[in-house]
């Protein structure tokens, strides 16, 4: 995995102690980029778990021990925003764990659109651990520890009743730039504490998809006259739902 930013390291399980390799990328990014010192403290966390410190201590081998104390276990830190999203190019898809991971979304729902292709599920993203190096990357960038669930479904139907069963009341938001009837920006000062967002494939929507968002109650709304990158319209939407728990200055009440 490569590190571009390290602003929190995300272990697996908790220890009082750990040695990175001198080959492993973490080793070379603190060694190199942070240019870290013996008894410099970095910042780390379990996944889904505390957050703590570890104190450096460099190997004369060129591998670096963490001596580690943790803090108290603190409740989720993402954002009670489940998202719903078309199963799209490859490289779409990388920047949409990514970046709605490090916005707070508690939940990804990933699905094969009617519209879409159905060759970007067998993609390496997907059939290899890359879809969770990608969330863990957004979890690390973020600074905080919990990281949201994410599932694959063959439908739209099956990603919809999936989150219907898992949520109580929520506000039900889809994207559409063809039959919305209201702007995102003036319906979202006023969308329940909890929310779930629809978006669809860079092609839209089908007739049988909006019949079906209709069916669950989902209200079509729109990002503005610009046709947006389906990455792009993701991050504007979570942007325009997050912010409410920006101004409360709290990291999250994810359940």
């Amino acid at each position: 995995m490569v590190i571009e930013q390290l602003n929190l390291l995300l272990l697996q399980r908790k220890t009082s102690s750990l040695r990175l390799d001198k080959k492993d990328s973490r080793t070379v990014h603190l060694r190199e980029v942070l240019r870290v010192k013996d008894g410099d403290e970095i910042d780390l966390a379990v996944r889904n778990g505390p957050r703590g410190k570890g104190v450096v201590e460099l190997q004369g081998d060129g591998d670096l021990q963490l001596r580690i104390e943790w803090q108290p276990q603190h409740a989720p830190d993402y954002y009670p925003i489940s998202l719903i999203v078309a199963i799209s190019r490859p490289q779409t898809c990388r920047k949409i764990l990514d970046q709605a991971t490090s916005l707070g979304v508690r939940s990804f729902s990933f699905f094969e659109a009617d519209k879409g292709e159905s060759s970007y599920r067998q993609s390496t993203l997907w059939s290899s651990e890359e879809w969770k190096e990608k969330i863990e990357q957004g979890v690390a960038q973020a600074f905080v520890s919990y990281a949201p669930n994410c599932d694959l479904y063959e439908s739209l139907e099956q990603a919809l009743k999936a989150n219907e069963n898992s949520s109580g009341g929520f506000s039900r938001i889809a994207l559409d730039n063809y039959e919305a009837d209201a702007s995102l920006t003036a319906s979202s000062k006023g969308v329940d504490e909890s929310a779930c967002l629809c978006v669809g494939p860079e092609r839209g929507w089908s007739e049988r998809e909006r019949n079906l968002l209709r069916q669950f109650n989902y209200r079509l709304h729109h990002l503005g006259p610009r046709v947006l990158r389906v990455e792009t319209a993701v991050i504007a939407a979570l942007g325009l739902l997050a912010s409410p728990f920006w101004e409360d200055g709290e990291l999250g009440t994810g359940e």
